[in-house]
Order: C-alpha cells, then structure tokens, then sequence
C-alpha cells in the first residue's frame, strides 16, 4: 500500500504510483494549469496534483470507509482512474467535479468489496431530526448502525450531503446522477431510517 501523502509518487506505464522523494509545489500550482499538462500525458504535473489533492481524497474515502488504510487505498485507486480517464476530460476547469465523482465511485467500489460492517461517520452530523435520536445515545447508536446497513450509494449520499454539506446539485454530480434522483433518493432514505427507528422505539419499553 502506498501511502499518498509521504512524498511526490510517480505513475508507471501501467498506472500505478511509486513513493519518491518530497516536492515543493513551485512549478505550476493553478490546478487547470496542471490539468491541461497532466492530459498531455506531463507525469510530474499529475504527481503535483496528487500532492494537492491527497489530503482531501483521502478525507472523502475516510468518511465513506471509517479505516485510515482502506481509504488510503481507495484514494490511490481514484487517482489511478483519474491518470488513465484524464484524456476524456475535455474541459480542464471542469477537474474538481470529475475527480470528486471518481473518488466517491472508488469509495463506493471499495466498500462493495469489503461490505465489513463499518459504520458510516457523519463528521459529527446526523440526519435531519429523526424520532428521539436527539435524546438517546442508543437511539443514536441505533440509527448509525441502521445507516451501515444501507446499500454504499446511500451511505455516501448522506455522507456527501450532511457530513460535507454539499447541496443536492453537488452530491449529484459526485455520484454521477440526476439532481431529482438524488433528491428522491435523500428523502427514500430518510423516510426508510425514520421508519427503522420508529419500529425499533414501538418494541422498546417506556422508561419507568
């Protein structure tokens, strides 16, 4: 495993990454700029971008993950994809957005494989008010388990949306969907985690 922000890694013919030494960002550091170089097929641009965007790769397949390695490893295969897809790439300033999708869809992918019941941070935000959780560390407890247990498109859907207060455009666009599937998609699954959790408060007992 290859850890991404140790140094400046090279890309080998196959599209895989090699620690190297650490770099000082000097050359080119407007993202369009290196973008446009990269899809040139210009290797120390991309591992510049790589430099950039480590840190914030690495946090997004975190929040979707929950275990360092694993998103380490997720993060790495987005900037994989991203090396080998970058000549579709038609518009350089349109970088952010794409490479967001990339890492979420490589996130996605990496927790089909594992499926290892991690449960899904919210960054210390949960869903909009669901019956008690407010109130109760179980009910709380009950409602992040009740999250790992959906399907990883949802997971990241509400990660993406109250974990990095995305809007609903920007979620959508990171999981490659339209905007009024993603807002059917937000509301189904909140509807469906209200709903555990109101049938899970029904066979509790009252406090006495």
């Amino acid at each position: 495993m290859a850890t991404l922000t140790a140094g400046r890694p090279s890309v080998d013919p196959h599209g895989t990454f090699r620690g190297g030494d650490c770099v000082t960002v000097d050359v080119m550091t407007d993202r369009t700029d290196l973008v446009s170089a990269a899809r040139s097929g210009d290797r120390d641009a991309f591992a510049q971008l790589v430099d950039l965007e480590s840190r914030e790769t690495i946090g997004l397949c975190l929040s979707i993950l929950r275990s360092r390695s694993d998103a380490e490893d997720a993060a790495q295969e987005a900037f994989v994809r991203a090396w080998r897809q970058l000549p579709s790439l038609r518009d350089p300033g349109l970088w952010g957005g794409w490479f967001r999708r990339l890492t979420v869809t490589a996130a996605i992918d990496y927790q089909r494989r594992r499926r290892s019941g991690y449960v899904v941070p919210l960054d210390g935000q949960e869903p909009p008010a669901l019956p008690d959780a407010q109130h109760s560390l179980a009910a709380r407890d009950e409602t992040r388990r009740l999250i790992s247990c959906l399907d990883a498109k949802d997971q990241a859907l509400l990660v993406l949306r109250f974990g990095y207060d995305l809007e609903l455009p920007l979620v959508a666009d990171a999981l490659g969907i339209p905007v009024g599937t993603a807002k059917s998609r937000l509301h189904r699954t909140l509807a469906r985690l209200r709903a555990e959790v109101e049938s899970d408060n029904g066979h509790r007992r009252p406090n006495s």
